[in-house]
């Protein structure tokens, strides 16, 4: 947008938890799968005489730039992150405060919002917060919604970081461990472990319970010439013309998930939730993988005099200008949500989780907003 100087101007500090800059490196897509994404919707929004314009010719940025029509590891993503994060604190040296674990946020008698600390000291006072806090799994939840102790259970992004130690010891004995959720992470997962175990898996080793399935198509016409492995909706995306845009899988898990639901993949079987064979599954599995999804890391929001301010039914809702909104559907003044856990709803109610919807029109919709002020502006989290 060619507005970053004008930002920077304001003034614009990025608060996060993690210790130093190589924790927070550390710690940004540290898996051992491919992105959901192209290499171009990586790079689309940066110009190429901006500011960040320097970090397409970085190792990662021109990789990124080769692979633009391909499928990208997440591990290249998180080093290109890690380019763009070192870019910024050299614009703008000491924007990002590490060890900012943030408790809350208090709104003050002018309106203005200050970020306070664990021990109740003020991090910083601003006119405007994005929170941007990513999402995470709540297995607890999770395993009492179904009845099975939450000890049987791994989430499915620590399998993701190639930590395979729980599911290992299952297959070795050749015990069966059951995969819940049927969109990317769930598929992603089953891929990871097919490719990873092999042959060790035995027949029908692996299974998936879901609440449908949905597959993605760049548009209706190619839906409606598709073989009809199952029932499914067609929903078009108003602004892509692509077919189940946000939550159809893609790529390497839509294979899998057609070879299974074609027989071709006798490691794996689909089971839906709430027949009487996935509450069989659900009672003898040796292992349990999360893959149903993330809630929002919430930062709870307080008036000036100290009175919680409840958000909507779900935490992390936010309106379509990416503002979060109260109990009464109504916006908070200077908090905005984006990413993982603040994703905008579309037209079906699902939510629009996509980079280059988070790095394009939500992002848009919070920056020009945020520079109708006048003073400090902060980011709450950088992950």
């Amino acid at each position: 947008m060619g507005v970053l100087t004008s930002l920077l101007d304001g003034g614009i500090a990025f608060l996060d938890r993690a210790e130093s800059s190589t924790a927070l490196g550390n710690s940004r897509f540290p898996y051992v799968i491919d992105a959901n994404s192209k290499g171009e919707d990586f790079i689309a929004g940066i110009r190429v005489g901006g500011v960040f314009g320097e970090t397409l010719d970085s190792g990662a940025g021109r990789t990124l730039r080769d692979l633009r029509d391909r499928r990208v590891s997440l591990s290249l993503i998180g080093a290109f992150m890690n380019d763009l994060a070192e870019t910024m604190e050299r614009t703008a040296p000491g924007s990002v405060r590490y060890g900012a674990d943030v408790a809350g946020l208090r709104r003050e008698s002018d309106g203005t919002w200050t970020s306070v600390a664990r021990d109740g000291s003020p991090l910083v006072t601003s006119d405007c917060v994005v929170l941007a806090t990513g999402g995470h799994e709540d297995i607890r939840a999770t395993a009492a919604r179904h009845g099975v102790p939450a000890e049987r259970m791994v989430g499915s992004a620590q399998l993701l970081r190639g930590d395979f130690d729980a599911v290992a010891e299952v297959l070795r004995k050749d015990g069966t461990a059951v995969i819940l959720g049927g969109s990317h992470s769930g598929f992603a997962t089953a891929e990871l472990l097919l490719k990873r175990f092999g042959d060790s898996i035995s027949r029908n080793g692996l299974a998936l319970i879901h609440r449908g399935l949905a597959l993605s198509y760049e548009n209706l016409g190619e839906a409606r010439s598709a073989r009809a492995d199952h029932a499914q909706r067609h929903e078009v995306c108003p602004e892509s013309g692509k077919v189940n845009r946000f939550h159809g899988l893609r790529a390497g898990p839509r294979a899998l998930c057609l070879r299974a639901l074609r027989g071709h993949e006798p490691r794996l079987r689909l089971y839906e939730s709430g027949s009487p064979s996935a509450y069989g599954l659900l009672a003898r599995a040796d292992l349990l993988v999360h893959a149903t999804g993330y809630r929002p890391r919430h930062v709870p929001l307080f008036g000036h005099d100290g009175r919680p301010i409840w958000l909507g039914v779900r935490a992390g809702a936010v309106d379509d200008r990416c503002r979060l909104v109260d109990t009464r559907h109504k916006p908070v003044p200077g908090v905005f949500g984006l990413g993982l856990g603040y994703a905008q709803s579309d037209a079906w109610g699902r939510r629009r989780v996509g980079v280059n919807t988070f790095h394009g029109p939500d992002s848009e919709h919070i920056v020009s907003q945020v520079l109708h002020t006048t003073s400090l502006s902060a980011a709450v989290g950088t992950t």
